[in-house]
């Protein structure tokens, strides 16, 4: 799809999986590289980073409602599935199996799409992935997209109220980072993107199925293999403290892949250490 000259944010809507979803691309050598934000993280968190991959080919992806409309429904760990192997079949630069970043709830999405398509990714980089050692499905999804439709409502019907979806926004992302204050500037996207009704109702749906999606790869864990894909497992140490380290370090062991625990950041890590996650990328596209 052919970008929108009405459309003020960067990038162009493609549509995979049936939805829609942005792309932000940076025109450069191979292998490509795709990197995916964890939940309500936008392309531009990953500004760092790509501006320490000057010449790669690098492509950046939001999920539904970031910066395009919500579906209005729960997402689904084998639909998210479905959308990155059509992204890579479709993007110009992803066909030929990208190193793939994969922040927070994406760390999921991904190490489905390698048990799936074992083809499709040539390594895989984990940032503060998504990981639950008893994960057990939502007993009441229908509460979860209750709360995203009601979202959607307020901030479609009272547009003063759209005001509250960058501050909130604001506010978790000075938690999450060690960079970022609640008076930091932030991207002037940033605004874009949350004063939309769409994106304050896609990562209350997102949230809402944190669990339900981490059951689901926990039983596609039992019925595949890992493809023995090359894999880094990037961790935050800042936030979780020993526990959350504990658990990627199982994540790493299932993965066979090499941890690093970074002690100077949390959970944003492409804010906090972009650097750490460029060297692994580069390290690894040589590889």
């Amino acid at each position: 799809m052919p970008a929108d000259p009405a459309d003020p944010l960067p990038g162009r809507v493609v549509i995979a999986g049936g939805r829609a979803v942005r792309v932000v691309e940076q025109d450069g050598d191979g292998p490509g590289v795709l990197l995916l934000g964890g939940c309500g993280v936008p392309f531009y968190a990953w500004d760092d980073v790509v501006a320490l991959l000057p010449t790669r080919r690098v492509v950046r992806m939001d999920r539904p409602g970031l910066g395009t409309p919500w579906p209005g429904r729960l997402p689904a760990l084998a639909e998210e599935i479905e959308t990155l192997r059509e992204l890579l079949l479709s993007v110009e630069g992803l066909a030929v199996a990208p190193v793939v970043v994969a922040h927070s709830m994406a760390g999921p999405h991904v190490e489905g799409l390698v048990r799936r398509y074992p083809d499709r990714v040539s390594a895989l980089v984990l940032v503060d992935g998504s990981v639950d050692d008893r994960p057990a499905p939502s007993r009441r999804p229908d509460r979860a997209l209750g709360r995203a439709r009601a979202g959607y409502r307020i901030l479609s019907g009272l547009p003063p109220a759209r005001r509250l979806g960058p501050l909130g926004d604001r506010l978790l992302s000075s938690v999450q980072s060690t960079r970022l204050r609640l008076g930091t500037p932030r991207p002037a996207e940033q605004r874009i993107v949350f004063r939309s009704p769409d994106a304050v109702a896609a990562v209350l749906a997102e949230a809402g199925t944190y669990h339900a999606q981490l059951a689901d790869l926990a039983a596609l864990r039992v019925s595949t293999s890992w493809p023995g894909v090359e894999t880094r497992v990037l961790t935050a140490a800042g936030d979780g403290g020993a526990g959350w380290v504990r658990l990627q370090a199982g994540l790493a062991e299932l993965l066979g892949a090499r941890q690093t625990v970074v002690g100077d950041s949390r959970h944003l890590m492409m804010i906090d250490r972009p650097d750490l996650i460029a060297d692994a990328i580069l390290a690894l596209a040589r590889h």
